[in-house]
């Protein structure tokens, strides 16, 4: 069994009963495979935290997230890029904050409306026309696969696929150094700023406001040769470290900087209760995602998001 392979993933994991147990010989646990021993193996499962021996496990696998925990997850992110303005529209939440970004500016359908979509579509396109802003849905998948086929019916089309990565927090780094050279603060040095070129544009004004719109934030920097080299942020959630505005200088890249982010990160964030973290990766950054694997991450999901025909594609992530 490759027990170690799968630490931080979703897991169902068959084990023996003892024999002093009635009723079955085995039973099932399922949750997050969070560490793994020489002779145990723990699971953070609805229950709480299980604890089983390595030689009663008779079956493990992995499993897909679930639909309630691919949407949980991503309500979760939401807190964590915080929009100036959130409205609900009978289970619908409409982000917008001036047009930088499309989670800060797009409708993220967390329950199955009572209401026709067509109707909802036309309320939410009123809201974002007011705002001076196209109506775009971000379609966590496959929580919304049959959301996503209607409006691929309307011809909406696809932008920005992106893969959700998430890793349990007890993991042990790879190739771990003693100490993070990081820098943390609670807003974004000038330095900090000027190293962001998300997409490849310059950040607005309002873009800082959206940065810094956290009770729970943190900047992170590492700094060689009198230069920053390597910048992400992250936020805490409801026990959730969500790190986003990781970049990398070319040239300082598969030198550990990136490893030395989430280092310092991740120590701030587990002093503020956090056990898990999550980062999103655009689908077709290859070198990203397997940098981030290599650092444990696993998928949870992917998404995407549906714009109506005819309208301009915002800026940001």
């Amino acid at each position: 069994m490759l027990l170690d392979s799968l630490v931080g993933q979703r897991v169902v994991l068959r084990y023996r009963r003892t024999a002093a147990t009635a009723g079955p010989a085995f039973s099932d646990v399922v949750g997050e495979l969070i560490s793994v021993e020489d002779d145990t193996a723990t699971v953070s499962a609805r229950r709480g935290q299980v604890t089983l021996r390595r030689s009663d496990i008779a079956v493990v696998r992995a499993v897909a997230a679930n639909r309630g925990e691919i949407l949980e997850l991503e309500r979760i992110s939401r807190r964590g890029w915080r929009a100036r303005e959130v409205t609900d529209l009978d289970g619908w939440e409409l982000h917008a904050d001036r047009g930088w970004t499309g989670r800060a500016n797009s409708v993220l359908p967390l329950r199955t409306p009572g209401r026709p979509v067509a109707e909802l579509l036309a309320e939410a396109g009123r809201f974002y026309a007011e705002r001076g802003l196209p109506l775009q849905v971000q379609l966590p998948l496959p929580a919304r696969g049959l959301l996503d086929a209607e409006l691929a019916g309307r011809c909406w089309r696809i932008e920005r696929p992106t893969i959700m990565l998430t890793r349990s927090l007890t993991q042990r780094w790879p190739d771990e150094p003693l100490a993070s050279t990081a820098e943390l603060h609670a807003e974004p040095s000038p330095e900090w700023l000027a190293a962001y070129h998300y997409r490849g544009g310059r950040l607005p004004g309002h873009a800082i406001e959206l940065l810094t719109r956290h009770d729970r934030v943190r900047f992170a920097a590492v700094t060689r040769d009198g230069r920053v080299v390597g910048i992400a942020r992250g936020t805490v959630d409801e026990g959730w470290l969500g790190v986003t505005a990781v970049e990398v200088a070319p040239e300082h890249r598969r030198a550990g900087v990136a490893t030395d982010l989430m280092l310092a990160l991740q120590s701030w964030a587990g002093g503020e209760g956090a056990s898990r973290c999550y980062l999103q990766v655009d689908s077709a950054n290859t070198p990203a995602t397997a940098l981030y694997q290599r650092l444990g991450f696993t998928e949870h999901h992917r998404y995407h998001y549906r714009i109506e025909p005819g309208a301009a594609e915002p800026t940001g992530s």
